[in-house]
């Protein structure tokens, strides 16, 4: 089915790869020749951005606070969506290069490891970044207000072979959930639960 290969800063895509809308909601492309599920493997991760600090700090008690329960929650999210032994690694951005590559007629910027983020690592490598929290406030005017209040988290990913140098599966996820009061840690945890599913969804990870 895969016609022909390309590469993307030095990996290798399969050109006529499949679309799966439902791999990583809203959407992935997945290496149709990938079929049998690594033994373990390692994911890949940026801290955390949200412009909404007055909740990080109520939750989380600061920044450094919501990157630690970030990275453990995500290790935790993930063990539930995969039964394979897995790993978390934090990394900084520039162990992350971002590359233009198309999910079905759409160009966006997928994650895949520079050279400098590349040399410790073997095997089948998940990377996720950026990872993207932000609130949404409901629609007022007049004294009325329209909606529920919405956390929302988008995060761009990969899915890699190291020694191969492929690119196996890239795409966005995307998690939302509703409160109509203070946001609590509770939402926090239900959309990394959401993404962590779409992670590894429609692949040999999730089987």
């Amino acid at each position: 089915m895969v016609g022909k290969m390309m590469k993307k800063g030095g990996w290798l895509i399969a050109f006529l790869a499949v679309v799966l809308v439902g791999c990583s909601g809203p959407h992935c492309v997945v290496d149709p020749n990938w079929k049998t599920a690594p033994s373990s493997f390692t994911v890949v991760t940026t801290d955390p951005f949200t412009s909404n600090e007055g909740d990080v700090l109520d939750d989380f008690g600061g920044q450094e606070g919501f990157r630690q329960w970030f990275a453990a929650y995500l290790d935790s999210a993930i063990s539930v969506s995969s039964p394979l032994p897995h790993s978390v690694r934090v990394v900084d951005d520039r162990s992350i290069a971002m590359e233009p590559m198309y999910v079905g007629n759409v160009m966006v910027k997928e994650p895949l490891l520079a050279n400098a983020g590349r040399d410790s690592l073997s095997g089948v490598v998940l990377i996720v970044h950026p990872v993207q929290f932000r609130r949404e406030m409901p629609s007022c005017g007049g004294g009325t207000c329209i909606g529920d209040k919405r956390l929302h988290l988008q995060v761009a990913y990969s899915i890699v072979s190291v020694e191969d140098r492929k690119i196996l599966v890239h795409g966005i996820a995307h998690g939302s959930v509703s409160f109509h009061f203070a946001m609590t840690r509770g939402d926090w945890e239900k959309v990394v639960q959401q993404v962590s599913w779409s992670l590894v969804d429609g692949t040999p990870l999730k089987n």
